[in-house]
């Protein structure tokens, strides 16, 4: 008995969580604020105009991944990255409620580390500074 148990909890778990699927922004997903320069925070929908839960991905024109975005609710929830237009790794960030939590880290186009940004609320402080080789140039710390 303790056997099926083990197998059947973790199917009735799995079969219960909330459905998650991966959307492609001008494909299945309709998504507003994504420019760099908009006051607003992004929201997502899908084709039908109702909001989406799951990762949204925003591609170059060349089809490489520039920006991956967890999303809930429609809202920006979860961990960001963006990429480079050669796929290396632009920013990785941490996002509440379509605000930047915790630590973010920049990187140079490298792929080697350029900065660690602190977030406390809407403000940022810049925690270390690095060169194109990841030097460590400036650190709070110093």
């Amino acid at each position: 008995m303790k056997k099926i148990l083990l197998f059947v909890i973790p199917a009735i778990l799995l079969s219960s969580c909330g459905k998650h699927e991966n959307y492609i922004v001008g494909e299945n997903a309709v998504c507003t604020g994504l420019e760099e320069t908009s006051p607003e925070k992004v929201f997502c929908k899908d084709l039908d105009g109702n909001a989406i839960s799951g990762l949204v991905i925003q591609k170059y024109e060349n089809g490489n991944i520039w920006r991956e975005m967890t999303i809930k609710m429609g809202q920006e929830n979860g961990i960001e990255k963006e990429y480079y237009e050669n796929g290396n790794l632009k920013v990785y960030a941490n996002i509440k409620n379509g605000n930047a939590i915790g630590e973010s880290k920049l990187y140079h186009e490298n792929g080697k580390l350029h900065m660690i940004i602190k977030w406390h609320g809407e403000d940022a402080e810049i925690v270390e500074i690095h060169d194109e080789n990841g030097n460590l140039i400036k650190s709070t710390e110093d």
